[in-house]
């Protein structure tokens, strides 16, 4: 597993003979919506970096603390296209069912399918399958 991100709130990691990139949220709290969203963009330029089209992303949400005022609502909204978007397959880690829920929204809002849940092995098994085949 090669770490190609670590800050305050986000490790990212690329698993290559899994063809998998991991975003893990910790639990240290957002200072600002601004912040927020430019912590999130520094994902997004590292998963540019790493090539999303060959890849697979697991986000992991267990840690972070959950926000839903408006000018976090309107951040998210802004960065998850440009974190999520360009991989084969998409997969959401949460701990809790209102952390589903929010996510599920969020698939509505924005139309970029992932699978949400909180059995690791279970999104892991669903990212696998959408790996190309070896011949």
């Amino acid at each position: 597993m090669l770490e190609i991100l670590r800050n305050a709130h986000y490790t990212v990691t690329i698993d290559p003979a899994a063809q998998l990139a991991r975003v893990t949220r910790s639990a240290a709290p957002s200072e600002s919506a601004a912040l927020f969203e430019e912590r999130w963009m520094e994902v997004s330029r590292a998963l540019d970096r790493a090539g999303r089209s060959g890849l697979c992303l697991l986000v992991d949400l267990r840690e972070a603390v959950g926000r839903n005022d408006p000018l976090f609502e309107a951040a998210m909204q802004r960065v998850r296209p440009a974190v999520m978007s360009g991989f084969r397959r998409v997969a959401v880690l949460v701990r809790t069912t209102a952390g589903a829920l929010q996510i599920q929204r969020h698939v509505r809002e924005d139309g970029i399918d992932r699978m949400i849940g909180s059995d690791e092995a279970q999104l892991l098994d669903y990212l696998r399958e959408g790996r190309p085949r070896c011949r």
